[in-house]
């Protein structure tokens, strides 16, 4: 049983629906979604300007990898970033394909733009499916974060995020070494998306939530916001945590999971260790696994096959 919603909670809802109000005369409507924005961030008048703010920052000529959720808001920046020479990771819808890495150099300058379109980045030939093993194994590392979201306030709070999946994407992509918690986190909006709360009366809002990711700049076609001090979530993917259905919708997660109790089991039964003869310890062999520790097992197993996404 459910109980009643918590008082952040409702202000959060409060300040999406005075924003919904506003950003339904701004947005662009999806070919499916329609303005439907609980399945899809959308697009918005002007934001072609909010990209060439995000360009001029510190932090974007810097960088060299950008994760970049799949906002319909974000294809200009990311048709932009290909063209300054970045590479790109995306995030699939819901994450149910895993994530994308788009990279410039093995691109036609005439696929660039296709490449920024959601449904053109999956296309033979264009972006590479990329999972959490094989991110490891060739040292993927994001430098920057650029994200969308549906409502904002001025201390770079995400008060409704949408269906980008983005703390979820940040905590697993820290959980595998593949960011820092320090990573600077930049979002694009409409300026009817962001909110002052004190203007409405309201409390401020704090990062508060497990694995709430403060943003360190919230970019409009007006203005650039910069927040001091930026609250990232320093632990990792705690799994008690999720949301039942999370692991059964969103195949990174269970291939993280995999991967954490295959490290576990590694560490718990000193695999590769020897005694003073040599020879392996027995109690390595001899181990059996838990159900728990089989499922892991299992899981890496199918990754080390070449992870397939459903």
């Amino acid at each position: 049983m459910t109980g009643p919603p918590s008082i952040n909670a409702e202000r959060r809802q409060s300040i999406w629906k005075s924003v919904h109000h506003d950003l339904i005369q701004h947005a662009l409507p999806d070919s499916r979604f329609h303005f439907d924005f609980l399945s899809f961030t959308p697009d918005f008048r002007e934001s072609s300007v909010a990209t060439d703010r995000v360009v001029e920052l510190p932090c974007y000529k810097a960088a060299k990898t950008l994760l970049v959720t799949p906002d319909n808001s974000l294809e200009r920046l990311r048709h932009r970033a290909l063209k300054d020479g970045k590479k790109l990771l995306i995030g699939t819808y819901r994450l149910r394909r895993g994530f994308v890495l788009l990279n410039p150099e093995r691109l036609n300058e005439d696929e660039f733009e296709r490449a920024s379109w959601l449904d053109g980045m999956e296309r033979p030939g264009i972006g590479r499916h990329l999972s959490l093993a094989q991110m490891q194994k060739e040292g993927i590392s994001v430098d920057l974060c650029v994200i969308g979201g549906l409502a904002f306030s001025t201390t770079g709070v995400v008060v409704w995020e949408g269906s980008g999946l983005f703390e979820v994407q940040f905590a697993m992509l820290q959980d595998i070494k593949a960011l820092k918690g320090m990573t600077p986190v930049v979002a694009v909006a409409h300026s009817c998306q962001v909110v002052d709360e004190a203007e409405q009366g309201l409390e401020r809002i704090k990062p508060e939530k497990l694995g709430e990711v403060q943003c360190d700049f919230i970019v409009t076609p007006e203005r650039v916001i910069e927040i001091e001090g930026a609250v990232k979530p320093a632990a990792r993917v705690q799994f008690d945590a999720l949301d039942p259905t999370a692991l059964d919708n969103i195949p990174p997660l269970q291939e993280l999971k995999g991967i954490r109790m295959m490290d576990q089991i590694m560490h718990d039964g000193a695999f590769g260790e020897t005694n003073g003869k040599g020879k392996e310890k027995e109690q390595a062999t001899e181990k059996t696994p838990t159900a728990e520790e089989q499922m892991g097992i299992s899981m890496v197993e199918r990754m080390m096959k070449g992870f397939k996404t459903v």
